[in-house]
């Protein structure tokens, strides 16, 4: 009896079916009655009763369907909790549904990434993860050496996470024999992919073959295949170049970072990357480390430029806590300030962030005693016209908190089909922080102006700062920024 009762719940979905299903079969029922209780039937009674019928026939029988469709669905809803490797959503719907979903370019880099691809597979196979594969990463050690210059660390944590049988290829990608693991040698995962590539003869290649070995659903492109090595100026003067560097020295000498910029700055964007920003219904910016992970894509020019230009709805998700060292003590406006610092002023549309409890104990129990949460504070920031989302999206896991990457892909989902989502606390639309900008052919040039003039301003301003940064008298090079530059140097010289 208690398990009949769980099924009348609010939320369930059943109800209204089972009431349909009743109310069809009385009519059915009635109709029976009356047509052998009547014997002189005009032919509008006997044309009414046939409808009739049939209204019946078809409401049991669709009733009937969609009932047991949503109890199944609910059925796989709950087995999902318990494993998570069963998808609903596949298992009801099936590829050709998820084709069928948005265009959702996804655009960072770290542990973030890959967690926000989990949760939007399950709406849509259109995903394609631009991920930010520096030259100088070192903590793949050298398995791309000779064949090409890109370390894969995050793309393969993406590849793992967009593939339907996502546990097991993340062991697969990440095995290494007792062997390996003494001699620091790399990961099976390393071994696929310089197979891949000598085989296909380039990274891209590589990465589409490894998307229908592995049954992705959707692509992963490095935001170049040139050489890309990320430099950061920081407030005491001295200049840092390669990613890891950065990391590991503004976390030592908790010097904030005051701008960061390519060493080479002909570095060219893969053009599927730039197609795909052309056609995407939403850009996803995050989450990641700011400056290393996701700003650092913006610092290529034909990646700024068409984002600005897309018609795309641009998603910035704000971390949950601050990266010791690189983002100490930033709130909301921070980050979304220095976002729309690097790809142009009052771009993006949306702001997600997290306004669910972070207490003492968690902080201490997960290991982030040297991170704060990020505080939000809607007065500071400076694009008056970003809908900011405000929703509780913390989870716990291995020495970290984490998004809820559930919630995450729903409120992605609900954007691409509404502009009004969620807590709209700054401005509802745009065009209130238009009112003021006037323009005598319209409102079209107004935007088309206003994008000119962030792109002018954003190349004027950011060349300039490297420039001073680099020509500080007072600068200093680390030791790691020494021997970076020494391997730089005699990659070019055997070259």
């Amino acid at each position: 009896m208690r398990t009949i009762l769980e099924w009348l719940k609010p939320g369930a979905r059943v109800k209204r079916y089972i009431f349909m299903q009743i109310l069809s079969i009385g009519l059915f029922i009635f109709c029976i009655v009356s047509l052998m209780s009547t014997y002189d039937l005009s032919i509008k009674m006997l044309v009414a009763y046939i409808a009739l019928t049939t209204i019946s026939i078809f409401g049991i029988i669709f009733s009937f369907i969609l009932a047991q469709k949503n109890i199944l669905f609910i059925s796989l809803k709950n087995i999902s909790k318990k494993n998570k490797s069963v998808r609903v959503k596949k298992l009801l719907y099936g590829d050709p549904e998820l084709k069928k979903g948005p265009k959702i370019v996804v655009i960072g880099g770290g542990s973030g990434l890959p967690n926000l691809l989990k949760g939007l597979k399950e709406y849509t196979s259109n995903i394609t993860a631009v991920v930010n594969v520096s030259s100088d990463d070192y903590t793949i050690t050298s398995a791309m050496s000779g064949v090409e210059k890109l370390t894969p660390g995050d793309i393969r944590k993406c590849i793992s996470a967009l593939s339907t049988s996502e546990t097991d290829i993340g062991k697969l990608l990440t095995y290494q024999s007792r062997e390996d693991k003494i001699n620091n040698n790399y990961s099976i995962g390393n071994a696929i992919l310089t197979a891949l590539i000598e085989i296909t003869g380039s990274f891209p290649k590589a990465i589409d073959k490894l998307s229908e070995i592995f049954n992705m659903q959707g692509r992963i492109y490095p935001v170049t295949t040139d050489e890309l090595i990320l430099c950061a100026g920081l407030e005491d003067g001295e200049v840092v170049v390669g990613k890891e560097n950065i990391s590991d020295r503004v976390k030592e000498t908790r010097s904030p970072i005051k701008q960061i910029f390519l060493k080479d700055g002909s570095v060219k964007t893969l053009p599927d990357v730039i197609e795909a920003i052309k056609n995407a219904n939403v850009i996803v910016l995050g989450p990641g480390s700011l400056y290393t992970s996701v700003a650092s894509n913006f610092l290529l020019e034909d990646v700024s430029k068409a984002i600005i230009k897309s018609k795309a709805k641009k998603v910035y998700i704000a971390n949950i806590m601050n990266q010791p060292g690189q983002t100490d003590g930033y709130t909301l406006a921070r980050y979304i300030n220095e976002i729309e610092r690097y790809i142009g002023k009052h771009i993006l549309d949306y702001a997600i962030v997290n306004n669910g409890e972070i207490t003492a104990e968690m902080i201490k129990d997960f290991n982030q005693e040297d991170s704060t949460p990020v505080k939000i504070d809607l007065e500071n920031i400076q694009n008056r016209a970003i809908s900011v989302v405000q929703e509780d999206l913390v989870l716990t896991a291995k020495n970290a908190l984490i998004h809820d990457s559930e919630r995450l892909a729903e409120i992605i989902m609900a954007i691409t089909k509404s502009k009004k989502i969620g807590d709209l606390n700054i401005v509802k639309i745009k065009k209130k922080h238009l009112k003021n900008e006037k323009h005598i052919n319209g409102k079209n040039k107004i935007l088309n102006g206003m994008k000119n003039k962030q792109i002018k301003s954003e190349k004027k301003s950011s060349k300039p700062k490297a420039k001073k940064v680099s020509s500080n008298k007072e600068i200093k090079i680390s030791a790691k920024s020494d021997a970076t530059i020494d391997k730089i140097k005699k990659k070019i010289s055997k070259e």
